[in-house]
C-alpha cells in the first residue's frame, strides 16, 4: 500500500532480447515484466502449458484461487507481444539467441536412499493424476504439500497417514500462520494419524516401515505411499553473466518469494 511509485514498472534504458526458460509462475512474471518495460521476449517451455510446478500445487479442490491465479498469468501473457514456445526443452543455452536470459526451471524432488523407494508416488505425480492411490495412504513428509495431501484425500473419504522427520509439522518460514494451524488442527480434530520424530526405513508392497525418535521400528500398514519430502533447486547452468537464476531453480521457496525474486531480476534487465 501507498509504494505505487516504489514498483512502478518503468520503460528499460535499453531494448534487449530476452529469453526465459521455464514457463512457471516465475517465468511467467518474468516475461510479463519485461514485456511490459519495452522488451522482446521469448518464453521457453518444456510442456504443453504454461503454469510449471505450479498446475500441480494448485490441483487441490480447495485451491480454486491458485488455479485462478495460473489462467490469470496465462490471460496476461497472451496480452503482450511475448513468443512462447510451447514443448520446447531448452538443453543447451548455446542454441537461445538472447542479450540477456533467465532460467526459470523450477525444482525437482528430494529422493530418499531407502529401499522401495521405487514404490512410493511422487507428491507432483499425484497432485497431478498421473497415479491413483488407494484407501489407505501414508504420506512421507508432513511440510505444507504433504499436509494439504492429506487433507485432500481426507475430504475424499480416504484415510491419510503423515510420517514427519522433525517434531512439528510445516516446520517451515514462510508459511500463513492461519493455514499451517487450521491444518494441524484438521488433523487433531478428525483424529489423522501423524507420527512426528519419525523417519522412513523401507517401502514394501503393503505399507511402509519407520522408525520413531527412540529407535524403534514399526509397521504402518497402506495401500499407497507418497513421497512429498521436500525440492532442491533445478537450474539448467548455474549462474552467469547475463544469466539468472530465477525462483525455484534458485533457493526454493514459495509462491510470493518466486514472483518478488521475478519481478526483481525483470526490473533489472
Amino acid at each position: 500500500t501507498m509504494q505505487s511509485k516504489k514498483y512502478k514498472i518503468r520503460p528499460a534504458a535499453k531494448k534487449k532480447n530476452i529469453a526465459g526458460i521455464g514457463g512457471g509462475i516465475g517465468g511467467m512474471e518474468t516475461a510479463l515484466v519485461c514485456a511490459k518495460r519495452g522488451h522482446n521476449v521469448t518464453l521457453y517451455e518444456k510442456g504443453d502449458k504454461l503454469g510449471g510446478v505450479f498446475i500441480a500445487a494448485a490441483a487441490p479442490s480447495f485451491k480454486e484461487k491458485d488455479r485462478a491465479l495460473i489462467e490469470w498469468y496465462r490471460r496476461e501473457i497472451t496480452r503482450y507481444p511475448i513468443e512462447v514456445k510451447l514443448n520446447t526443452e531448452v538443453k543447451d543455452l548455446a542454441s537461445v539467441t538472447a542479450d540477456e536470459i533467465v532460467i526459470a526451471t523450477g525444482a525437482k524432488a528430494n529422493r530418499i536412499p531407502v529401499p522401495g523407494i521405487d514404490k512410493g508416488i511422487q507428491a507432483i505425480d499425484f497432485l497431478l493424476g498421473k497415479q491413483p492411490v488407494g484407501d489407505n495412504v501414508v504420506i512421507v513428509g508432513g511440510g505444507l504439500t504433504g499436509c494439504e495431501i492429506a487433507y485432500e484425500l481426507y475430504l475424499q473419504g480416504k484415510k491419510p497417514t503423515i510420517v514427519e522427520m522433525k517434531d512439528d509439522l510445516i516446520a517451515v518460514t514462510g508459511v500463513c500462520l492461519a493455514n499451517s494451524s487450521y491444518l494441524r488442527d484438521f488433523f487433531k480434530a478428525n483424529k489423522v494419524p501423524v507420527h512426528l520424530e519419525t523417519g522412513l526405513c523401507e517401502i514394501q508392497d503393503d505399507g511402509v516401515t519407520v522408525k520413531d525418535k527412540a529407535g524403534k521400528q514399526f509397521k504402518i500398514k497402506a495401500d499407497s505411499v507418497i513421497l512429498s519430502t521436500g525440492y532442491k533447486p533445478n537450474p539448467l547452468v548455474e549462474k552467469a553473466k547475463n544469466v539468472h537464476l530465477v525462483g525455484d531453480a534458485n533457493k526454493v521457496g514459495n509462491l510470493r518469494t518466486v514472483i518478488w525474486q521475478a519481478w526483481d531480476v525483470a526490473m533489472k534487465l
